[in-house]
């Protein structure tokens, strides 16, 4: 596993886990303090806070357009026009930089997580005991995270715990899932006894790192995953109530609001370097105005044209009359339908949520929401109603809380009378709320129904959804679909096993 061995480590740490912190207000404001050896990297104070927030650092490139790709252009929200449609139509091969990048990406930042937790005790100066607590949760926190995406876009995947010192540490066969999920949820327990419920802003201490309440929430997710709806209920029972959502939607994303007690974790972007920023908005803006508008909103009105994905069960048409998200996550710009200049002008939509006219071209510094609080109250409404549908109770409550904010009248029994359309209106809400935040092809993976809603799509341009790409999920028992592994990890690592099914 090339992405992780004894080189790979050691390039990094030289080149930027060698830049600690001093006192600041933000992860993005190192002080160089030199380079920094391996092998003395993890005896001191500053060197073990430097590696865990290194184990930060594969989130930005992540999210600044690999993830997406693998999820919302994967998902009926998005499309491309482009020529890089693999995960748009479904023809990723084991060779594909997508899924490699990804794989690589994650596997990273859960070799760096690996080695805070292993050397931990190591560090002879961290003598406080909230730093060294916040410090190890920190790194079970984003180790949890790390696999939770893997797992879920690969299935059964290598399960590495303790530092990379040699190669056969890092050729790991494929863990069952259950295993996997065994440690996120280990992790996340862990994480929730050591991280602090809120931050001092001192060195190694500073806001925008993970809490508990942080934990808390990521399990909450990892339980929703697995239709353990009790746990789910358990896992936001303290953390809904603790703040309010934000009056103005655009706030999440437009660099006004980072860190608040509505988000439970961000990317944290903001820094000089392109590395530390985000691309999305120039990826995703117009082409008149610079922008790639390499993914679109899926528009039913483009009746399948456009070369990838364009229509079916489109996201421009989910949202409701009156819902003040639409304007926010959508935007014509006014501009002329470069894709067809027969129609009006404006008719075309481009992704608007991280459009940033405020920074430099492709370097905004607005950090990028993992996990917010709309998200748990509407994945608490989905639990209670799988428990069971109780009319006007606190399910409803909580889904018209994300209602009434964005602008809708509050939904009654009168409207939905039963527990399978209280579903359907769940995973509508859902499906506007967090548009083009990476959420949507998990959702619908997880409701089993993602070979059935993309195939609506690919009706239009006469394709056919790879089913068998797809596996029984070892947990929930629905139909999953499943990445290829990299192919360049099975001439890393003789013992990975076989490859998932569909791609021999």
């Amino acid at each position: 596993m090339l992405s992780i061995t004894q080189s790979s480590r050691r390039s990094f740490y030289a080149l930027i886990i060698s830049l600690a912190l001093s006192s600041c207000s933000s992860l993005l404001d190192p002080v160089p303090l030199g380079i920094i050896e391996l092998n003395k990297l993890f005896t001191t104070r500053d060197g073990i806070i430097a590696a865990v927030n290194g184990s930060y650092a594969p989130l930005q490139a992540l999210y600044r357009g690999p993830m997406q790709q693998l999820t919302d252009l994967a998902s009926d929200d998005g499309w491309t026009w482009r020529n890089e449609l693999d995960p748009d139509v479904y023809i990723i091969q084991a060779n594909s930089t997508y899924n490699r990048d990804v794989w690589e990406t994650h596997y990273l930042g859960i070799c760096r997580a690996n080695d805070v937790i292993n050397n931990i005790e190591n560090a002879a100066d961290l003598t406080d005991p909230v730093l060294k607590k916040a410090v190890e949760g920190q790194a079970k926190f984003i180790r949890a995270y790390y696999y939770f995406n893997l797992v879920r876009l690969f299935g059964d995947v290598p399960l590495i715990v303790r530092q990379i010192k040699t190669r056969d540490d890092a050729e790991q066969p494929r863990a069952a899932t259950k295993e996997i999920y065994a440690q996120i949820k280990k992790d996340l327990s862990d994480a929730e006894t050591l991280l602090p419920a809120n931050y001092s802003g001192s060195f190694g201490l500073e806001k925008g790192r993970p809490t508990a309440q942080s934990a808390s929430a990521l399990k909450a997710l990892v339980h929703l995953e697995l239709e353990e709806w009790d746990q789910v209920k358990i896992a936001t029972e303290g953390i809904i109530n603790k703040a309010a959502l934000p009056v103005n939607y655009a706030s999440n994303f437009n660099g006004t609001a980072e860190n608040s007690p509505a988000s439970f974790f961000e990317v944290q972007y903001g820094g000089v370097a392109s590395a530390t920023t985000s691309i999305l908005g120039q990826s995703w803006s117009p082409t008149s105005a610079g922008g790639q508008a390499a993914m679109l909103p899926t528009d039913n009105t483009m009746n399948g044209t456009g070369g990838g994905l364009s229509s079916g069960n489109g996201i421009v048409q989910a949202f409701e009359p009156g819902d003040l998200r639409k304007t926010v996550s959508l935007a014509s710009y006014d501009l002329i339908n470069f894709l067809d200049v027969n129609r009006a002008k404006g008719s075309l939509l481009y992704v608007n949520k991280y459009y940033n006219t405020v920074d430099p071209r492709g370097q905004s510094t607005w950090n990028y929401p993992l996990i917010r609080l709309s998200e748990i109250i509407l994945t608490r409404a989905e639990a209670l109603n799988e428990i069971g549908f109780q009319a006007d109770k606190e399910a409803f409550e909580l889904l018209n809380l994300v209602r009434t904010k964005a602008g809708l009248k509050p939904l009654l029994s009168s409207d939905i009378g039963g527990q399978e359309e209280f579903r359907n209106a769940i995973r509508k809400e859902r499906r506007t709320e967090l548009a083009f935040e990476a959420k949507r092809y998990f959702d619908l993976n997880r409701w089993g129904i993602l070979a059935t809603t993309i195939q609506e799509q690919m009706n239009l341009s006469k394709r056919t959804f790879p089913a068998a790409r797809s596996a029984s999920h070892p947990i929930t028992g629905k139909q999953y679909f499943l990445y290829p592994l990299p192919a360049t990890e099975f001439i890393n690592n003789a013992r990975l096993g076989q490859q998932n099914p569909g791609y021999n």
